[in-house]
């Protein structure tokens, strides 16, 4: 008996799933199944459910998801919507052999045509006969994967899992990882958040991770809160006011009620100088003080 059992704590299951709101799914859909269907099914069946959004440790994002997909001995992933970053999450757990139970909804296409992968539907709808079904069934398929009765991508074409340790990977390989894999959705995200409203600067975002990958690159980013009511012109006065002082191009993303404000710089002895001179002009004009 492991320390875990003797202390009466659940082992986790990791859950990969679309977070925020998706497509056309109503409002907060996918936080409903969660609640509703998902973690209900990894409770009965002897798991804890465990996102690393509700992970309140001090700890980087992309290291707490490396981390739960190889040490989690167990994971649930919904497929539904196609999400990216759920597949590319998907596709380092199966490389490293490690039980997953598959899961979608009824609106979205099969993804796997696999002989012996096995993905559990659940009805978009969520009403409360088809939750306690898809319950029911996601509960005996995550038991079954326990067992070691499901098969694995791994299994069925006979592949040798991944074998790197995570401790052998550095913060910086974990994110370079993760960041090759993400950039592949980038202009999909953008024209996604497009259609809320949200406006763009010139965008370096892809010369900026190519740059840092060949070490050319001294670049910074400051995330600058907005004050109510500021339009994208008094915005970008205030990055042209800034960015002629300093003589610094600056390039702007406006995400909501916040702006990501983008510089190079060449001298690193003056780079604080001058982020502290850009965060105090550019919230004087237009931030949230």
């Amino acid at each position: 008996m492991n320390e875990e059992n003797t202390n009466n704590e659940k082992e986790k299951c990791f859950v990969i799933m679309p977070i925020s709101d998706q497509g056309d799914y109503p409002k907060g859909h996918f936080q409903k199944v969660y609640e509703q269907i998902l973690a209900p099914a990894i409770e009965e069946a002897g798991y804890e459910a465990f996102r690393v959004d509700e992970d309140n440790m001090c700890t980087p994002i992309v290291e707490k998801i490396f981390t739960a997909i190889q040490e989690c001995p167990m994971a649930l992933c919904d497929l539904s919507n196609r999400n990216p970053n759920v597949l590319y999450e998907l596709g380092i757990r199966q490389a490293y052999d490690k039980p997953v139970v598959l899961v979608q909804d009824d609106k979205t296409d099969r993804i796997f045509d696999v002989s012996g992968i096995n993905t559990i539907s659940y009805s978009s709808s969520r009403l409360f006969e088809e939750v306690l079904e898809a319950r029911r069934r996601i509960t005996a398929a995550i038991i079954s994967s326990k067992e070691g009765k499901q098969n694995s991508i791994i299994k069925v074409i006979n592949a040798q899992s991944a074998k790197i340790s995570s401790d052998a990977m550095s913060k910086e390989d974990k994110v370079e990882v993760m960041l090759a894999g993400l950039l592949e959705d980038v202009n999909d995200l953008k024209m996604q958040i497009r259609k809320n409203n949200v406006t763009f600067g010139e965008s370096r975002w892809e010369k900026d991770y190519a740059d840092r990958k060949n070490g050319v690159s001294n670049s910074r980013k400051i995330m600058i809160e907005l004050r109510n009511g500021v339009t994208n012109e008094q915005i970008q006065r205030a990055i042209s006011k800034i960015s002629h002082r300093v003589g610094t191009k600056i390039d702007y993303c406006r995400m909501g009620n916040r702006i990501v404000v983008t510089y190079e710089y060449e001298d690193l002895d003056i780079d604080m100088d001058i982020s502290r001179e850009i965060f105090k002009e550019i919230n004087a004009i237009v931030g949230k003080i």
